[in-house]
């Protein structure tokens, strides 16, 4: 019997691990994004072996989770994702959950404003407001995906989190920075520690072009962050009692975020409309699954049981 429970431990693990380096090939071909990623960019990103990550990217093609462009041979994100994608609904649309918050933080400082979320070991930018001010600087664009603790975007998601994930994260992207001086682990531990006592990541850039952003994370019922808002404006407009102003208006925008999120995760999905039509007995029979609501549905009804319902209102602490 110990010999047997010896034979299963090791299939566990490369079980676990297969799933993870098969994720971790999906993530590095997303930050691709259209043109996709080389086989060639794949090995090097991930540190697989050049026949492993080929066998890889083949399987993911197979069961249609990427697909290869005939003419470059480049591997890109395909309809498989789409179709998973679809079926989380509006409950995890995080980008449609905080457009009225980014807006409102928008139109009161006039500054951009972006909604990053973790993807990995990166900060993916998700979605972006441009100013209104007229000098403005913008130096994300959406989809862009830097390490994470770079830039007061991504900076939130890595600050948040307990230690050991922070020093695991720093650690793993340590050869990624390599050269950089700015962004040294031993930097990027001060500027988490920074982040924490201030309650809000600064990064300001004095050299030309100037620049200042301010993020703050917004985080589930579990404290964990789930995405970070981050305004940034021109070094001249960020004198520091207006990033004071800016780190509260993110704050209160992030909680509110949180508090949509959180209440529409708890929401149950709708029966299947096939089931009015199928026969008693498939019914009983038939598993049941959530469906996807309406575009929109999800989120509307979850606003409305915020509003009637002071209960759920959980605030989520700074």
């Amino acid at each position: 019997m110990a010999q047997g429970s010896r034979a299963v431990a090791p299939q566990k693990a490369a079980g676990a691990q297969s799933i993870r380096r098969a994720a971790e090939v999906l993530r590095l071909v997303a930050g691709f994004a259209g043109r996709g990623a080389s086989l060639t960019e794949v090995v090097k990103a991930s540190g697989l072996e050049k026949p492993t990550a080929h066998r890889m990217l083949k399987a993911l093609c197979t069961e249609k989770l990427l697909e290869q462009d005939r003419l470059s041979r480049n591997y890109r994100l395909g309809l498989g994702m789409f179709a998973l994608t679809a079926g989380m609904g509006d409950r995890f649309d995080i980008r449609g959950i905080a457009l009225e918050s980014m807006e409102r933080v928008r139109n009161l400082t006039e500054d951009t404003v972006y909604l990053a979320i973790r993807s990995g070991y990166d900060g993916l930018c998700l979605s972006m407001l441009e100013g209104t001010y007229p000098e403005k600087t913008l130096m994300l664009s959406i989809l862009d995906r830097w390490p994470l603790g770079v830039g007061a975007f991504s900076m939130p998601l890595l600050a948040y989190l307990p230690d050991h994930e922070v020093h695991e994260i720093l650690e793993r992207n340590a050869p990624r920075l390599a050269g950089q001086d700015l962004y040294t682990p031993a930097k990027l531990l001060k500027a988490v520690q920074d982040t924490r006592e201030r309650n809000y990541a600064l990064n300001q850039i004095v050299s030309y072009p100037t620049m200042c952003g301010v993020g703050v994370p917004v985080k589930d019922l579990d404290g964990r962050p789930i995405a970070a808002l981050c305004v940034t404006a021109v070094v001249a407009r960020m004198p520091p009692a207006r990033i004071e102003q800016i780190a509260s208006a993110l704050w209160t925008e992030s909680k509110k975020i949180s508090e949509l999120w959180s209440s529409l995760r708890s929401i149950s999905g709708v029966a299947e409309s096939w089931r009015a039509i199928a026969p008693v007995s498939m019914r009983e029979t038939a598993p049941r699954a959530g469906a996807v609501r309406a575009p929109g549905a999800a989120m509307h009804s979850a606003k409305s049981r915020i509003q009637s319902n002071p209960s759920m209102k959980r605030s989520t602490s700074q």
